[in-house]
C-alpha cells in the first residue's frame, strides 16, 4: 500500500534539520570524551540507555500513539543498522580526529545512490557514476593526508573502515526511515528506535562490558549524551518527515564547521589541508547526485 509522503521544499524542514545536525556534532564530541576513558561497546550503551530515559521522558508528555506490529518489524530491521553506526562511528571517533571521522561519512549519499540501485533497480546514469569516483577519491586523499602526518596509516586505517562502514550503514538505515516518516508518528518512530537499538546492545554490553560502571564514573556526560541524541533525533525525523531525504542529507556537510571549532578548541585537533581538499571533492560529488534532474525515489514516493 502506497502512503502519500511531503515534499516540502521550504526552508523550514532544511533549518530544522541544520539545528538537528549541530545538536548531533555535539553529541559526537562527548562520545568522543567519554571514548577517551571507556570502551566503545560501553559508549554505544550508555548512549541508549541514557536516550530510553530522555526519550521515555518524552513520550510521557507527548503520547505518541502505540506501534503496530508491522512497526516493529520495519524498525526492527533498521534497528540492525542503526546499532551498527552508532558502534562504527563511535569506534572511528576513538582513534581519529572528529573532523576526519565525520569527513569520511559524508560519502553516505553516494551510498544512497547505490542502495538505490540494488534494492530499488534504479539506472545509475552517468552523474552518479562520475560523483561515485569523485567522492571516493576524496577518501583517498584524505587517507593518503594521514601517512604523512604524526598518525601512522596502519593505526588510523581501521577507524577509516570503520568511519566508511558507518556511512553505509547510516544511508540504509535512512532509506528504511524515509520510508516508514509517511504513516508512522515522529515520537513513537524516535522512543522505538531507542528501545529496538537497546535489545540489541544491551546484552552484548553487559556481557563484554562494564555499562553501570561507566554511567556512575560519568553520569553527567551519559546524561548529557543521550539527551543531545534524542533532541537531535527528533529534528532529523521531523526534517525527513517533510522533505526529501537528498535534500536534508546535503545538511550533514554543516557539521564540518562545528567538528572543526570542536575539534580545535575542546580536543585541539588541526586537520591537515588534505582533509579539506578531500571533504570539498565528496561535498562536490553529492551535489552532483542533487543536480541531476529526478532524484532518486525511495519506497513510497
Amino acid at each position: 500500500m502506497k502512503t502519500p509522503l511531503r515534499h516540502d521544499l521550504s526552508a523550514g524542514p532544511v533549518l530544522l534539520a541544520c539545528f538537528g545536525v549541530f545538536v548531533l556534532t555535539v553529541m559526537d564530541s562527548v562520545a568522543k570524551e567519554m571514548s577517551l576513558n571507556h570502551s566503545t561497546l560501553d559508549v554505544v550503551s550508555i548512549r541508549y540507555v541514557s536516550g530510553l530515559f530522555w526519550s521515555g521522558l518524552a513520550a510521557l508528555f507527548i503520547r505518541p500513539p502505540m506501534p503496530d506490529a508491522a512497526m516493529v518489524r520495519a524498525h526492527s530491521v533498521r534497528a540492525i543498522f542503526f546499532g551498527s553506526t552508532s558502534f562504527l562511528f563511535f569506534y572511528a571517533l576513538k582513534v581519529l580526529p572528529i573532523v576526519e571521522t565525520l569527513v569520511f561519512t559524508y560519502v553516505s549519499p553516494i551510498f544512497m545512490a547505490l542502495l538505490g540501485r540494488i534494492l530499488l533497480k534504479e539506472k545509475v546514469p552517468p552523474a552518479t557514476a562520475i560523483a561515485i569516483f569523485i567522492s571516493f577519491s576524496g577518501v583517498l586523499i584524505i587517507a593518503g593526508g594521514k601517512s604523512e602526518g604524526s598518525l601512522g596509516l596502519s593505526g588510523d586505517l581501521i577507524g577509516i573502515i570503520a568511519a566508511l562502514g558507518s556511512s553505509a550503514t547510516y544511508a540504509l538505515s535512512m532509506v528504511l526511515l524515509r520510508a516508514r516518516t509517511g504513516t508512522d508518528a515522529i515520537a513513537t518512530i524516535v522512543v522505538l528506535q531507542t528501545v529496538l537499538t537497546s535489545i540489541l546492545i544491551l546484552p552484548l554490553a553487559f556481557y563484554f562490558g562494564d555499562p553501570i560502571g561507566t554511567i556512575l564514573s560519568d553520569w553527567p556526560l551519559s546524561l548529557l549524551f543521550g539527551l543531545l541524541g534524542t533532541i537531535g533525533q527528533f529534528a532529523m525525523a521531523m526534517a525527513l518527515r517533510s522533505a526529501p531525504a537528498a535534500r536534508i542529507g546535503v545538511v550533514d556537510y554543516t557539521s564540518l564547521v562545528w567538528a572543526s571549532i570542536i575539534g580545535m578548541v575542546i580536543f585541539a585537533e588541526w586537520p591537515a589541508l588534505s582533509v579539506y581538499l578531500g571533504a570539498a571533492l565528496i561535498i562536490l560529488a553529492s551535489f552532483l547526485l542533487l543536480k541531476q534532474k529526478k532524484l532518486p525515489q525511495l519506497p513510497n514516493e
